[in-house]
Protein backbone atom coordinates (compact mmCIF):
# COMPACT_ATOMS: atom_id res chain seq x y z
CA UNK A 1 0.00 0.00 0.00
CA UNK A 2 2.84 2.60 1.09
CA UNK A 3 4.14 1.69 -2.49
CA UNK A 4 1.55 2.65 -4.64
CA UNK A 5 0.63 5.65 -1.80
CA UNK A 6 4.56 6.81 -2.20
CA UNK A 7 3.98 6.37 -6.31
CA UNK A 8 1.38 9.08 -6.77
CA UNK A 9 2.88 11.44 -4.36
CA UNK A 10 6.23 11.34 -6.87
CA UNK A 11 4.05 11.09 -9.66
CA UNK A 12 2.16 14.15 -8.78
CA UNK A 13 5.08 16.10 -7.71
CA UNK A 14 6.85 15.29 -11.41
CA UNK A 15 3.51 17.05 -12.70
CA UNK A 16 4.25 20.23 -10.51
CA UNK A 17 7.39 20.12 -11.82
CA UNK A 18 6.43 20.08 -15.80
CA UNK A 19 4.57 22.91 -14.98
CA UNK A 20 7.03 25.02 -13.73
CA UNK A 21 8.86 24.35 -16.77
CA UNK A 22 6.11 25.51 -19.01
CA UNK A 23 5.61 28.61 -17.00
CA UNK A 24 9.26 29.46 -17.12
CA UNK A 25 8.91 29.37 -21.23
CA UNK A 26 5.59 30.78 -21.78
CA UNK A 27 5.10 33.61 -18.68
CA UNK A 28 5.78 37.05 -20.07
CA UNK A 29 8.42 38.43 -17.64
CA UNK A 30 10.78 37.77 -14.51
CA UNK A 31 7.96 38.02 -11.76
CA UNK A 32 5.51 35.79 -13.04
CA UNK A 33 8.55 33.48 -13.62
CA UNK A 34 9.23 33.47 -10.29
CA UNK A 35 6.02 32.40 -9.35
CA UNK A 36 6.06 29.24 -11.35
CA UNK A 37 9.94 28.68 -10.73
CA UNK A 38 9.30 28.70 -6.58
CA UNK A 39 5.76 27.82 -5.75
CA UNK A 40 5.12 25.01 -8.12
CA UNK A 41 9.04 24.07 -7.83
CA UNK A 42 8.38 23.70 -4.11
CA UNK A 43 5.21 22.03 -3.96
CA UNK A 44 6.29 19.98 -6.66
CA UNK A 45 9.68 19.05 -5.19
CA UNK A 46 7.75 18.61 -1.72
CA UNK A 47 5.51 15.89 -3.07
CA UNK A 48 8.68 13.75 -5.30
CA UNK A 49 10.62 13.80 -1.89
CA UNK A 50 7.44 12.57 0.86
CA UNK A 51 6.87 9.99 -2.09
CA UNK A 52 10.35 9.01 -2.43
CA UNK A 53 9.78 8.43 2.00
CA UNK A 54 6.86 6.71 2.01
CA UNK A 55 7.80 4.30 -0.80
CA UNK A 56 10.88 3.17 0.82
CA UNK A 57 9.73 3.23 3.98
CA UNK A 58 13.32 3.30 5.14
CA UNK A 59 14.45 5.90 8.61
CA UNK A 60 17.59 7.37 7.13
CA UNK A 61 15.78 8.03 3.76
CA UNK A 62 13.22 9.92 5.62
CA UNK A 63 15.48 11.66 7.58
CA UNK A 64 16.94 13.01 4.53
CA UNK A 65 13.45 13.46 2.80
CA UNK A 66 12.75 16.05 5.32
CA UNK A 67 15.87 17.64 5.95
CA UNK A 68 16.08 17.92 2.45
CA UNK A 69 12.39 19.53 2.11
CA UNK A 70 13.27 22.04 5.16
CA UNK A 71 16.02 23.45 3.07
CA UNK A 72 13.88 24.07 -0.18
CA UNK A 73 11.63 25.83 2.35
CA UNK A 74 13.62 27.85 3.13
CA UNK A 75 15.82 28.86 0.22
CA UNK A 76 12.99 28.93 -2.36
CA UNK A 77 11.36 31.88 -1.56
CA UNK A 78 14.55 33.53 -0.23
CA UNK A 79 16.02 32.92 -3.53
CA UNK A 80 13.15 34.37 -5.19
CA UNK A 81 12.61 37.32 -3.27
CA UNK A 82 16.30 38.37 -3.65
CA UNK A 83 15.99 38.36 -7.86
CA UNK A 84 12.71 39.72 -7.19
CA UNK A 85 14.14 42.74 -5.24
CA UNK A 86 17.16 42.94 -7.59
CA UNK A 87 15.14 43.21 -10.70
CA UNK A 88 12.79 45.68 -9.17
CA UNK A 89 15.70 47.64 -8.23
CA UNK A 90 16.95 47.56 -11.84
CA UNK A 91 14.29 48.97 -13.63
CA UNK A 92 12.99 45.72 -15.00
CA UNK A 93 9.18 46.01 -15.72
CA UNK A 94 5.92 43.74 -15.05
CA UNK A 95 5.14 43.27 -18.99
CA UNK A 96 1.57 43.77 -19.72
CA UNK A 97 1.54 43.48 -23.12
CA UNK A 98 1.45 39.80 -23.55
CA UNK A 99 0.28 37.08 -26.41
CA UNK A 100 -3.10 36.07 -26.54
CA UNK A 101 -3.80 32.83 -25.55
CA UNK A 102 -1.11 33.21 -22.57
CA UNK A 103 -3.84 34.91 -20.54
CA UNK A 104 -7.02 34.55 -22.29
CA UNK A 105 -6.39 38.38 -23.06
CA UNK A 106 -5.30 40.33 -26.34
CA UNK A 107 -3.10 43.28 -26.85
CA UNK A 108 -6.94 44.76 -27.46
CA UNK A 109 -7.89 44.41 -23.66
CA UNK A 110 -4.58 45.30 -22.54
CA UNK A 111 -4.44 48.69 -24.15
CA UNK A 112 -8.38 49.35 -22.87
CA UNK A 113 -7.13 48.50 -19.06
CA UNK A 114 -4.79 51.59 -19.78
CA UNK A 115 -7.81 53.66 -21.09
CA UNK A 116 -9.90 52.35 -18.13
CA UNK A 117 -7.52 53.32 -15.61
CA UNK A 118 -8.52 56.73 -15.72
CA UNK A 119 -5.13 58.72 -16.32
CA UNK A 120 -5.00 61.26 -18.71
CA UNK A 121 -3.43 60.88 -22.08
CA UNK A 122 0.04 63.08 -22.95
CA UNK A 123 -2.30 64.96 -25.34
CA UNK A 124 0.60 67.66 -26.31
CA UNK A 125 3.04 64.90 -27.18
CA UNK A 126 1.30 62.38 -29.01
CA UNK A 127 -0.72 64.78 -30.77
CA UNK A 128 3.38 66.30 -31.85
CA UNK A 129 4.00 63.12 -32.92
CA UNK A 130 0.82 62.32 -34.50
CA UNK A 131 1.43 65.11 -36.89
CA UNK A 132 4.89 64.81 -37.64
CA UNK A 133 5.82 61.68 -37.90
CA UNK A 134 5.88 60.11 -41.35
CA UNK A 135 2.88 58.95 -43.09
CA UNK A 136 3.54 56.06 -46.23
CA UNK A 137 0.83 55.61 -48.67
CA UNK A 138 1.87 51.71 -50.04
CA UNK A 139 0.40 51.03 -53.39
CA UNK A 140 2.32 47.43 -53.55
CA UNK A 141 1.81 44.46 -51.73
CA UNK A 142 4.34 43.80 -49.11
CA UNK A 143 5.20 40.53 -46.81
CA UNK A 144 5.69 41.32 -43.20
CA UNK A 145 9.37 41.12 -43.36
CA UNK A 146 9.66 43.41 -46.62
CA UNK A 147 7.47 45.61 -44.45
CA UNK A 148 9.48 45.81 -41.32
CA UNK A 149 13.06 46.20 -43.41
CA UNK A 150 11.49 49.54 -44.60
CA UNK A 151 10.28 50.75 -41.70
CA UNK A 152 13.84 49.82 -40.23
CA UNK A 153 15.51 51.81 -42.89
CA UNK A 154 13.26 54.51 -41.70
CA UNK A 155 14.07 54.27 -38.15
CA UNK A 156 17.56 53.21 -37.53
CA UNK A 157 19.17 56.47 -38.35
CA UNK A 158 17.05 58.40 -35.93
CA UNK A 159 17.84 55.83 -33.08
CA UNK A 160 21.41 55.35 -34.04
CA UNK A 161 21.30 51.93 -34.84
CA UNK A 162 21.76 49.40 -37.43
CA UNK A 163 19.11 48.58 -39.72
CA UNK A 164 19.47 45.00 -39.76
CA UNK A 165 19.54 45.10 -35.82
CA UNK A 166 16.09 47.01 -35.94
CA UNK A 167 14.43 44.64 -38.03
CA UNK A 168 15.68 41.56 -36.57
CA UNK A 169 14.20 43.10 -33.05
CA UNK A 170 10.92 43.62 -34.83
CA UNK A 171 10.82 39.85 -36.87
CA UNK A 172 11.63 38.44 -33.22
CA UNK A 173 8.76 40.48 -31.30
CA UNK A 174 6.32 39.28 -33.86
CA UNK A 175 7.58 35.97 -33.11
CA UNK A 176 6.54 36.07 -29.83
CA UNK A 177 2.87 37.01 -30.76
CA UNK A 178 0.97 39.16 -33.32
CA UNK A 179 0.90 42.83 -32.93
CA UNK A 180 -2.25 42.56 -35.24
CA UNK A 181 -4.93 44.39 -33.04
CA UNK A 182 -7.82 43.29 -35.50
CA UNK A 183 -7.90 41.77 -39.05
CA UNK A 184 -7.27 45.26 -40.42
CA UNK A 185 -4.86 47.06 -37.60
CA UNK A 186 -1.31 46.33 -36.46
CA UNK A 187 0.58 48.04 -33.66
CA UNK A 188 4.45 46.68 -34.16
CA UNK A 189 6.00 47.61 -31.16
CA UNK A 190 9.68 47.20 -29.73
CA UNK A 191 12.13 48.95 -26.96
CA UNK A 192 15.44 49.47 -27.84
CA UNK A 193 18.20 50.09 -25.87
CA UNK A 194 19.17 53.93 -25.08
CA UNK A 195 17.87 57.03 -23.05
CA UNK A 196 15.31 59.26 -24.64
CA UNK A 197 14.08 58.30 -27.92
CA UNK A 198 11.05 57.48 -29.51
CA UNK A 199 9.93 57.35 -32.84
CA UNK A 200 6.44 56.43 -34.66
CA UNK A 201 5.52 55.95 -38.34
CA UNK A 202 2.56 55.03 -40.21
CA UNK A 203 1.51 52.92 -42.97
CA UNK A 204 -1.55 52.74 -44.76
CA UNK A 205 -1.08 48.96 -47.14
CA UNK A 206 -3.74 49.33 -50.11
CA UNK A 207 -2.79 45.73 -50.78
CA UNK A 208 -3.02 44.28 -47.12
CA UNK A 209 -0.04 43.12 -45.39
CA UNK A 210 -0.24 39.72 -43.68
CA UNK A 211 0.20 39.62 -40.13
CA UNK A 212 -1.38 36.11 -39.09
CA UNK A 213 -3.91 33.80 -40.13
CA UNK A 214 -6.20 36.44 -38.04
CA UNK A 215 -4.79 39.11 -39.46
CA UNK A 216 -4.16 38.43 -43.21
CA UNK A 217 -4.89 42.04 -45.06
CA UNK A 218 -3.37 44.36 -42.42
CA UNK A 219 -4.55 47.97 -43.86
CA UNK A 220 -3.39 50.51 -40.98
CA UNK A 221 -0.33 49.86 -39.24
CA UNK A 222 1.58 51.82 -36.93
CA UNK A 223 4.95 51.36 -35.64
CA UNK A 224 5.83 52.41 -32.20
CA UNK A 225 9.69 52.18 -31.14
CA UNK A 226 11.46 53.57 -28.29
CA UNK A 227 13.63 53.08 -25.47
CA UNK A 228 13.23 51.83 -21.61
CA UNK A 229 12.21 54.97 -20.07
CA UNK A 230 9.90 56.21 -22.50
CA UNK A 231 7.54 53.51 -21.52
CA UNK A 232 4.89 55.52 -20.03
CA UNK A 233 4.40 57.44 -23.10
CA UNK A 234 4.87 54.22 -25.47
CA UNK A 235 2.14 53.10 -23.45
CA UNK A 236 0.09 56.08 -23.55
CA UNK A 237 0.56 56.40 -27.35
CA UNK A 238 -0.50 52.81 -28.33
CA UNK A 239 -3.85 53.19 -25.81
CA UNK A 240 -4.50 56.75 -27.66
CA UNK A 241 -4.17 54.54 -31.18
CA UNK A 242 -6.38 52.03 -29.94
CA UNK A 243 -9.16 54.84 -29.49
CA UNK A 244 -8.75 56.30 -32.53
CA UNK A 245 -8.78 53.00 -34.90
CA UNK A 246 -11.93 51.61 -32.95
CA UNK A 247 -14.16 54.25 -34.25
CA UNK A 248 -17.02 52.99 -36.40
CA UNK A 249 -15.87 54.46 -39.38
CA UNK A 250 -12.48 54.86 -39.25
CA UNK A 251 -11.35 52.12 -41.91
CA UNK A 252 -13.50 53.86 -44.19
CA UNK A 253 -12.21 56.94 -44.14
CA UNK A 254 -8.64 55.54 -43.52
CA UNK A 255 -9.17 53.49 -46.92
CA UNK A 256 -10.81 56.77 -48.68
CA UNK A 257 -8.72 59.35 -48.34
CA UNK A 258 -6.62 61.16 -51.02
CA UNK A 259 -3.25 60.69 -49.86
CA UNK A 260 -0.89 61.45 -47.02
CA UNK A 261 -1.65 64.90 -46.07
CA UNK A 262 -5.79 63.80 -45.83
CA UNK A 263 -4.45 60.74 -43.96
CA UNK A 264 -2.56 63.03 -41.48
CA UNK A 265 -5.54 65.44 -41.35
CA UNK A 266 -8.04 61.96 -40.79
CA UNK A 267 -5.75 61.14 -37.46
CA UNK A 268 -5.34 64.44 -36.09
CA UNK A 269 -9.57 65.33 -36.47
CA UNK A 270 -10.08 61.40 -34.93
CA UNK A 271 -7.98 62.58 -31.73
CA UNK A 272 -9.32 65.97 -31.48
CA UNK A 273 -12.54 63.46 -31.27
CA UNK A 274 -10.63 61.63 -28.30
CA UNK A 275 -9.72 64.37 -26.31
CA UNK A 276 -13.64 65.76 -25.91
CA UNK A 277 -14.35 62.28 -25.32
CA UNK A 278 -12.02 62.54 -22.15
Amino acid sequence: MNEYIGLILINLGIVFNLVSCLGLVRLPDVYTRLQSSTKAVTMGTSLVLLGIAIFTGSGSVIAKSLLTGFFVFITAPTAAHAIARSAHNSGIRVERITAEGLIGRTIEYELLDVIRVGEKFEKDRFDFFLETCPIFDLEESLTEQQLFERVSKILAPRLNMEPETLENKLLDREQEATTALAPRVAFPHVIVEGKNMFEMVIFRARQGVNFSADAPDVKAIFVLVGTEDQWHFYLRSMAALATIVREEDFFDDWLAAGGIEQLHQLLLERSRRRHNAD
